[in-house]
Order: structure tokens, then sequence, then C-alpha cells
């Protein structure tokens, strides 16, 4: 009879132990069904402040290096060459913008974006010689230059350094002179006016910190040419043209 009790008891222990293993063991497994799941990659946060679309603003200043532009006068017999216009001068300016950035091979990224740009000085040149005894002189003058700029480039690896080129429209105001002297007489011809022309550029981009950021470039402008008539028979033909080291300072917004 003792036998038969200590038998019952045993089965009896041996059942609810079976019985809590499974109960809560199926509890377990619905709580965790994938319990070896890991964390998702983390995106570096200082690189990607670095690749988003901005806007910026920033101040520009330069200085043209010369260009050519050969100053003849035609009159009603015949044509004179006057001489070449070096067009040489400083100018500053203020320019807004907006770039994107792509994901490029080897850790680099490309940079495109829109930029205008309004730039005031003097960029200008006269040229003098004698024609049968008369003193001529030729002069030309840019000035108040409006453009709008693409621009696109890529990055090193860091992404500190945008190297860029950048092609563009242009319009300025173009002043062309021509002064005639002959003893004690002397005149003067003068005409100004508007002309559209283009751009190209090539150059560096250095970021100081998430907001600054310092430029440099190399640039050649091309004004459209005109014939242009100073009265009396005069006239000439002028294409103005310059290449010009530009120097900025950008604040990305």
């Amino acid at each position: 009879m003792f036998e038969l009790t200590v038998l019952k008891s045993s089965g009896l222990r041996l059942f609810w132990g079976l019985l809590t293993s499974i109960v809560f063991g199926s509890c377990a497994l619905a709580g965790n069904p994938e319990p070896s799941l890991t964390d998702p990659p983390v995106v570096n946060p200082k690189r990607s402040n670095g690749d988003i679309s901005a806007f910026y603003l920033g101040v520009t200043g330069g200085y043209s290096l010369g260009g050519t532009d050969e100053f003849g006068l035609a009159t009603p017999g015949a044509t004179f060459p006057v001489g070449d216009l070096d067009l040489k001068g400083s100018f500053g300016g203020v320019r807004a913008g907006w770039r994107g950035v792509l994901p490029a091979r080897s850790g680099r990224d490309y940079v495109y974006g829109l930029e205008i740009g309004y730039e005031f000085g003097s960029i200008d040149d006269e040229v003098t010689t004698t024609v049968n005894g008369v003193s001529v002189t030729g002069g030309s003058e840019v000035s108040d230059i409006f453009s709008v700029r693409f621009r696109s480039g890529l990055t090193n690896k860091s992404g500190s350094i945008l190297y860029f080129v950048s092609a563009g429209y242009v319009r300025g105001d173009v002043e062309t002179t021509n002064s005639l002297t002959f003893g004690p007489t002397a005149q003067s011809f003068q005409e100004s006016d508007s002309r559209n022309g283009f751009s190209v550029s090539i150059g560096a981009e250095h970021r100081l910190n998430d907001d600054w950021s310092i430029t440099g470039e190399y640039e050649y402008v091309q004004f459209e040419g005109k014939d242009v008539e100073f009265g009396s028979g005069f006239s000439t033909r002028s294409t103005p043209e310059y290449r010009s080291l530009r120097f900025g300072l950008n604040y990305t917004f």
C-alpha cells in the first residue's frame, strides 16, 4: 500500500513538471518569436548632414586678368586698326544658389546646382594710335553683370572639398567710346547698351564647417559682338571678353 502511494505521488509530480514546462515555454516563445534579430546599421550623422539639398548665400570679389577686343575705326572711306583692348579691373558681387547631392563612387559625392549672381565694378581698357596725323582713342567698359550659372562637380572622400565646373548665361552693360584729336580740335563719341553672353569656369569650394565655405575659381566671360555706330559715318565692331579670378564666401542654410 505504501509503495503504491509513493508511485502515485511521484507520477503526479512528474506530470505537473512536464505541464509547467510546456505552458511557460510556449509563452516565452510567443513573446519573443525571433530572439536573434540584430539592430539596423546606423548612418554616420556627421556625413549625412552634408548629404542634403541646401540653399546658400554668398559674397564674391575678384580681378579680371585681361581679355582681347580688337578695336578698329571704320570711316566712310576706310577702316583703320587702332589696337587691342586688354580689359582689366576689380569687381565685387553677391550670389544665391541651390545645390543637391547624389552619392558617387569611391565614397565621393556628385554635387549639382543652380546659382544666380550680380557683380559690380569696372572692367575696362582703352588704346590710342595715330592715323594720318589724327590721334585716335578707342575704349570699352563692362559693368553691372547679372549671371545664371549651372554648377556641378565631385567632392573628395571626406566631403570637405568640392571640385567643380560651371557654365551659364551673363548679361552686362557695355560702354564703347571713341575720340579723335587733331590739333586743338577734339571729337568724342560714346555708345552704351546691354548685351548677352556666356561664361565658363573651373574651381574648388572648401567647407570650413557645416555652415560656411570658401570658393576660388578661374572664369572666362564673353559677350556678343555688336557693330557700334558713333555717328558721322564712324563705327566699330565691339566684342568684349575677359578672364578673371574670383573668390567667395558662402553661408549654407
